[in-house]
């Protein structure tokens, strides 16, 4: 349910902004509420606690989404509001934001590799992720892992491309295994 109304709330509050021909501004908006969510989690719980009047609720909402914030995201929160859905906000915003990057054509991958990667290399991943896909820049998290023992693996949306020796030995072992029971 959870997933769903994230879903419906993103997709209407992403179809809102392109229609009203504000699309970026309201995604860097939303981005940094996203991100003030994530380091203040007590908010979201005070905004959920049921001892918490909705009356009380509204005002502490008007002084958090001042007249500063964009009225497409004032909206959607009200309306999440009314229909008890506050807890959502994060999936909401997270929804929106994925249709929103796709639209500008930002990918989002994650890469992770046995060692820390150099500023050079970091910059050949992202120019080679940008030339083999229609994204026109890329948004990277790097993770070092050194289970990996090297290689690296990335994530773009629903790829993942492992050329990690982790999984090469483990694919050889399984091929080695397999092949002296058959």
């Amino acid at each position: 349910m959870a997933k769903q109304v994230g879903t419906v709330y993103g997709t209407a509050l992403y179809e809102a902004a392109v229609d009203a021909g504000r699309l970026s501004e309201v995604l860097k908006e939303a981005e940094v509420i996203l991100e003030a969510l994530k380091e203040n989690p007590e908010f979201l719980k005070l905004l959920c606690h049921p001892d918490i009047l909705p009356e009380d609720r509204s005002r502490m909402l008007e002084n958090v989404f001042s007249e500063d914030t964009d009225p497409l995201i004032r909206g959607t929160v009200a309306a999440l509001m009314e229909k008890k859905h506050q807890k959502e906000l994060p999936s909401v915003l997270e929804a929106f934001t994925e249709l929103a990057l796709e639209a500008e054509h930002i990918g989002v991958a994650s890469v992770v590799s046995a060692v820390e990667l150099t500023e050079e290399q970091k910059l050949r991943i992202k120019q080679k992720l940008i030339d083999t896909t229609e994204y026109t820049s890329m948004r990277i998290s790097y993770e070092v892992d050194p289970e990996l023992i090297g290689g690296l693996v990335i994530k773009l949306r629903d790829r993942v491309v492992d050329s990690s020796i982790r999984t090469t030995l483990h694919d050889l072992k399984n091929t080695l295994l397999n092949g002296t029971q058959q």
